[in-house]
């Protein structure tokens, strides 16, 4: 997992919480005095341990903490990344390009390991994109959150609508977001 990813939970913990709830969270995780550095890869398992314990400390489901997280890591995904983000975009035109501008370039980086989830997104006219996600992590919910976290951030509420889902069997997870 990208130390962003982690980084931004823990600020997501901490400004949502405090600063004892993430200490609890990483005691509970086993990661007690681990630091997450934006620029280093993590094992997944620190990710998946976190978040279930974060969930845990707050007593928020799963699924509901991801989609919030998604939502509260768009800013500094955007800022990190905003590079690869051109300044005429839409909120949805993000959505339709994150696979080939940003993944692509995260997959590129010669000394990395990180793997960003699969992504394809087709655009279906003006107002509609369809995502189709695939990870081994099975982080549909932080994705949901993430889309909506882009209709967030450039003033545009976006609906997203799953129309299947790897955590019900499906191999991927389809989803729909609208303007």
């Amino acid at each position: 997992m990208h130390g962003i990813v982690l980084k931004g939970l823990k600020d997501f913990v901490t400004a949502e919480y405090d600063a004892d709830a993430w200490r609890t969270v990483r005691d509970r995780a086993g990661l007690a005095g681990t630091v997450y550095v934006p620029v280093t890869e993590y094992d997944d398992a620190d990710a998946m341990a976190l978040v279930e314990a974060a969930s845990a400390v707050t007593g928020e489901a799963v699924p509901d903490l991801l989609d919030a997280f998604g939502r509260f890591l768009v800013p500094p995904l955007v800022e990190t990344y905003g590079v690869h983000v051109d300044e005429d975009w839409t909120g949805l035109d993000l959505v339709a390009n994150v696979e080939a501008y940003i993944h692509e370039a995260l997959r590129g980086k010669q000394l990395s390991t990180y793997m960003p989830p699969e992504l394809a997104a087709e655009r279906v006219g003006d107002d509609e994109v369809v995502v189709t996600y695939a990870s081994d992590r099975e982080l549909c919910p932080l994705a949901v959150g993430l889309l909506r976290g882009v209709g967030d951030y450039y003033g545009e509420p976006l609906a997203v609508d799953e129309r299947t889902c790897m955590r019900d069997g499906d191999e991927a997870c389809e989803l729909v977001v609208r303007r």
